[in-house]
């Protein structure tokens, strides 16, 4: 029995440290974007949104992170 509660730690610790390194990875990814955007002209930071919405869409699933995408496609000025 403690050999099975220790395996199921041991296995919980590992999908933790999954989910960790895979929440990072996410953040990176967003922080990438963002910065495209940031660099982008805003009529193609606009398209790349509408692009980006689309795909999600078609996924069926819409991340918590647009919300950041959009704050940083309208918060560059237009000039840019």
């Amino acid at each position: 029995m403690k050999n099975l509660v220790t395996e199921l730690l041991l296995k919980l610790a590992q999908k933790e440290e999954e989910s960790q390194d895979l929440a990072e990875q996410v953040e990176t990814l967003e922080q990438v974007i963002i910065e495209m955007l940031r660099n982008m002209t805003w009529s193609d930071r606009q398209i790349l949104i509408r692009h980006i919405e689309d795909t999600l869409a078609g996924a069926g699933r819409m991340p918590a992170f647009l919300a950041n995408v959009h704050n940083a496609g309208e918060s560059v000025p237009k000039a840019f």
